[in-house]
């Protein structure tokens, strides 16, 4: 543990409150200082770029970054000599395609050749796990970094919320030590009017100090992990009360978004729920529209659709840098799958994308091979479930598991027919109550955890 960390920790509330207030006001400068105001007024101007003008803005852009990897870029200098390729030979979005697709594990085992000759400083390191759990550092320039910043205030400020309402988030953050049970739950950043709540100490005992914590704070947005604002909307219902504050929105991010979580939390807080998909190596972004479509930002990077064999409309999501130069990106795969919004559109560029589902190892595999995602719709319509899980070991078979709301409802022979009707007869399903489904170290829910 660092020193700043311990120090945080072993400080009372008041002080914690202080100390994160003064972090946020240096990440306020950073965020949404100099050059954030110059990207906001691109980002309105493209808002009335038709079609034709954003593929010839994307194009433009991707010629660029090209050029610019294959002077600057070590691995890419190598990458194109190797397939004898020039700069000149990808300007249009589908000459992409004569790139090889860029896997995570290669950006860990070269790192450093990702990045430009003789660079300097990054404007920041964005730290994130690989799928072995081996650290990847990310390097990220100043306008990528305030780029991004400004894509989420705008995808907030889009469905209601002003930047600088009052804000509650619910993510991952230890705000306190987890066997330490005693209120307050959350701390407050003044700098941008956001109140920050633990989302590893909330059950039945602790839940009347977080709703008082709430109703005190009159947020107008709730943000965060889709499993930790749904928790707490279970709490409501669980404790037969209702929110004391009416929220505008809520917003959710970094875990799949799923169905079931969806209604609860909409029916609960009164409010439509819109996510947003971004990525730690800063290439996507597309947050949902009113109409619940996915939109890849245009200025950020390319979105690339590879579409599976047989299918016309879902496939592997790649992503191309267009602006970060401390380490350009290009064909990333991004590890998850996407259905197209629009089957006989483009596959390449800003496609409209129906769903973001989650990871090629979350999928759940029949017995004859076939991968199948985004299975939450076999709770639709089965009342008396708080939460649930599906668990594979090997094809054709899996477990769910389910912690129940304590309603007589629940019917596990119709949870049985939907899983069967989604994924084949010969399907075996095995149905296991649980007290709770524990979240992975970052405090994530996963929905799907298929075993290799």
């Amino acid at each position: 543990m660092k020193i700043a960390e311990k120090l945080y920790f072993r400080s009372p509330p008041l002080l914690q409150n202080f100390l994160i207030s003064a972090y946020g006001y240096l990440l306020y400068q950073k965020r949404y200082k100099g050059l954030y105001y110059e990207i906001r007024k691109e980002l309105e101007k493209t808002k009335s770029f038709s079609a034709i003008e954003i593929k010839a803005l994307q194009e433009e852009s991707l010629h660029q970054m090209v050029d610019y990897c294959a002077n600057q870029i070590p691995y890419y200098q190598k990458l194109f000599s190797e397939h004898g390729l020039r700069p000149n030979d990808i300007t249009k979005l589908q000459d992409l395609e004569k790139l090889p697709i860029l896997n995570k594990w290669t950006v860990l085992q070269q790192n450093r050749n990702f990045r430009p000759k003789n660079a300097l400083k990054p404007f920041m390191i964005q730290h994130t796990s690989g799928s072995t759990g081996t650290p990847l550092a990310l390097h990220v320039d100043e306008r990528t970094y305030k780029l991004a910043m400004a894509l989420l205030v705008d995808h907030e400020e889009s469905h209601g919320a002003p930047f600088g309402s009052r804000r509650a988030t619910f993510a991952g953050r230890m705000l306190k030590p987890a066997d330490d049970m005693k209120p307050p739950f959350s701390r407050f950043n003044r700098s941008e009017n956001q109140r920050l709540f633990s989302s590893y100490h909330i059950n039945e005992q602790t839940f009347p100090h977080y709703k008082r914590e709430l109703n005190r704070f009159q947020p107008e947005e709730l943000i965060g992990y889709p499993s930790a604002i749904y928790d707490l909307a279970v709490h409501y219902l669980k404790s037969d009360s209702r929110p004391g504050f009416k929220p505008k929105v809520v917003i959710t991010n970094s875990e799949t978004l799923l169905l079931w979580q969806r209604e609860k939390i909409e029916s609960v807080f009164g409010c439509p729920v819109y996510d947003y998909y971004g990525t730690a190596e800063y290439v996507m972004f597309a947050g949902q529209d009113k109409t619940g479509i996915y939109q890849p930002n245009s200025i950020m990077g390319i979105t690339e659709v590879e579409l599976d064999s047989g299918s016309n409309d879902t496939g592997r999501l790649l992503a191309t840098s267009l602006t970060n130069k401390q380490m350009p990106l290009l064909r990333y795969n991004l590890g998850d799958t996407a259905t197209l919004a629009n089957p006989s559109g483009a596959t390449i560029g800003t496609p409209g994308l129906k769903s973001i589902n989650g990871r090629i190892d979350d999928y759940i595999e029949t017995s004859d091979g076939r991968l199948i995602g985004r299975i939450d719709h076999i709770f639709k319509g089965i009342d008396g479930i708080r939460e649930a899980q599906v668990v594979q070991y090997q094809p054709g078979c899996a477990a769910i598991k389910l912690v129940r709301d304590g309603s007589a409802n629940f019917n596990e022979s119709n949870l049985i027919f939907n899983c069967k009707q989604r994924l084949g007869d010969d399907f075996r399903v095995v149905v296991e109550h649980v007290s709770e489904i524990p979240r992975g170290r970052n405090g994530k829910f996963r929905s799907v955890i298929r075993e290799k």
